[in-house]
């Protein structure tokens, strides 16, 4: 079964691409209510489900084709993940526990990272996450890209909303202290806001990597054969790892962390596109059970 991407779907998705930057930049900078937050994210949860049921027919020119089966698995994944992280139980370190930390605990990978911290560092990889998510968004000087815009969309949509849960849930669950919190250079203010156990993994780098593989992806099914593909590939490689580099830098994160994140958000930049392509032999859905349970699926067409 396909749908059509309607003017009010696409306007939804739009919404969902501005909250995915907003919440980005939310968990970051904790600037949003841990209240408010899970509201949000379960009114989007909803609005992307309903308007996957509600669709039509996409247009025979784009390369991409949807089904309700690999949405809805999609939105119900990423609202899972999302509403998980918001009911597990996270408080911050107290000053306390950040006293007992022992950088002898530290694999000899990550040790080194205790000893950074730098503010320019983190203005930095916040400049470089900013501008990632806004990345795909080139793609829209493309004709083509242009009158497939919906799809567009829901491909970008898709993939931060997906990132986004992904990370959320594995910092709440992890709870791994901060490299700054073993060093005395972070301010004591510093070392006691409210993300100072959410290091594993690096958000800023999965977000960053999510967006320009995406771009890149997105921009070879458009322009097959391209000769701008190869430096488009080579930026989306680099940008996301020169995040990670001011990340380890600022002492936010440890290297493990940011490969994490790298990896994390490259392989759903990838695959997203790939699972909508019409070509795809890649089937992902969710089946209903007779006791009542969902089971989510994954075939491989030969």
């Amino acid at each position: 079964m396909k749908f059509r991407l309607t003017p009010v779907l696409y306007a939804e998705f739009i919404i969902l691409i501005i909250f995915g930057m907003c919440n980005t930049i939310s968990q970051m900078l904790l600037t949003m209510h841990r209240i408010i937050e899970p509201v949000i994210r379960f009114l989007l949860s909803v609005i992307i489900i309903v308007s996957v049921l509600v669709g039509g027919q996409e247009k025979n020119t784009s390369p991409y084709s949807f089904s309700k089966n690999i949405d809805l698995t999609i939105a119900g994944i990423s609202s899972g993940l999302l509403i998980g992280s918001v009911l597990v139980d996270y408080s911050p370190m107290s000053k306390e526990n950040i006293s007992t930390l022992n950088p002898e605990n530290i694999s000899s990978y990550d040790s080194k990272a205790i000893n950074n911290w730098d503010l320019n560092s983190i203005k930095m990889s916040d400049i470089l996450l900013y501008s990632s998510i806004a990345v795909p968004g080139l793609l829209l000087a493309d004709e083509r890209v242009r009158d497939d815009y919906r799809s567009f969309s829901l491909l970008w949509a898709e993939s931060l909303f997906l990132t986004l849960g992904i990370t959320n849930l594995t910092k709440v669950l992890v709870s791994r202290p901060r490299p700054y919190l073993y060093g005395d250079k972070a301010s004591e203010e510093y070392k006691l806001k409210n993300d100072n156990r959410k290091s594993f993994f690096s958000g800023h780098t999965s977000i960053s990597a999510v967006s320009c593989f995406l771009m890149a992806s997105m921009y070879d099914d458009y322009n097959p054969n391209s000769k701008l593909s190869p430096y488009l590939w080579a930026g989306a490689y680099f940008t996301p790892a020169l995040t990670a580099y001011y990340r380890y830098d600022a002492g936010k994160h440890f290297p493990s962390d940011l490969v994490a994140g790298y990896i994390v958000g490259s392989v759903v930049g990838v695959l997203i596109p790939r699972l909508h392509t019409k070509s795809s032999k890649i089937n992902v859905g969710l089946t209903l059970q007779t006791s009542g349970k969902l089971r989510t699926h994954l075939s491989y067409r030969f």
